[in-house]
C-alpha cells in the first residue's frame, strides 16, 4: 500500500503543477489581451488594466476574466469544470494520503480519477496555449502595422 500512497502523492503534486502552469498561461493570455485592447484604443479612452492587476488572482477569478475575453465556449466550459477538481486537489487530496490512518479506498478510487483528470488538464492547457499564441500573434501584427 505504500506504493499506492506514494503514487497518489506524486500524481497529486504533478496535477497541482499542471494547474499552476494553466494559471500562468491564463495570466499570460489576459495580460496580452489587455495589451491588445490598450493598443487598439490608443489612448482614445482610458484603459488602465494590465497584467499586474491579475498577478495574484485565483483560478476562479482568472477563468471569470478569461471568459469575458475569449469566445472559445467549449474551452471555457472545460476550464470551469476543472475548477472544482483543482480546489479538491489543492485543499484536500494530500490530506487523504497523510498520517497513519489514511484511506486506502480513497487512494484506489482517486488513482483512476486522477488518470483522467491529468489528461484533461493537459488538453486544456494545450488549448489555452494555442489561444495565447493567437493573441500574441495579433499583438505582433498590430505593432508591425503601427510602424
Amino acid at each position: 500500500m505504500d506504493e499506492l500512497r506514494e503514487r497518489y502523492k506524486s500524481t497529486t503534486l504533478r496535477i497541482l503543477g499542471s494547474f499552476q502552469t494553466l494559471e500562468f498561461c491564463l495570466k499570460l493570455y489576459i495580460g496580452l489581451t489587455y495589451r491588445v485592447i490598450s493598443h487598439c484604443v490608443g489612448g482614445k479612452i482610458h484603459f488602465g488594466y494590465s497584467a499586474r492587476d491579475i498577478e495574484t488572482s485565483s483560478l476562479g477569478r482568472l477563468l471569470g476574466i478569461f471568459s469575458k475575453l475569449n469566445a472559445n465556449d467549449d474551452l471555457i466550459k472545460r476550464l470551469n469544470k476543472l475548477r472544482e477538481d483543482r480546489n479538491h486537489i489543492a485543499h484536500k487530496s494530500l490530506l487523504i494520503a497523510m498520517g497513519s490512518n489514511y484511506d486506502i479506498g480513497a487512494l484506489k478510487e482517486a488513482d483512476e480519477d486522477f488518470f483522467y483528470l491529468e489528461d484533461e488538464v493537459a488538453e486544456c492547457l494545450s488549448l489555452t496555449i494555442k489561444e495565447t499564441k493567437n493573441v500574441r500573434e495579433l499583438l505582433n501584427v498590430l505593432r508591425r502595422n503601427q510602424k
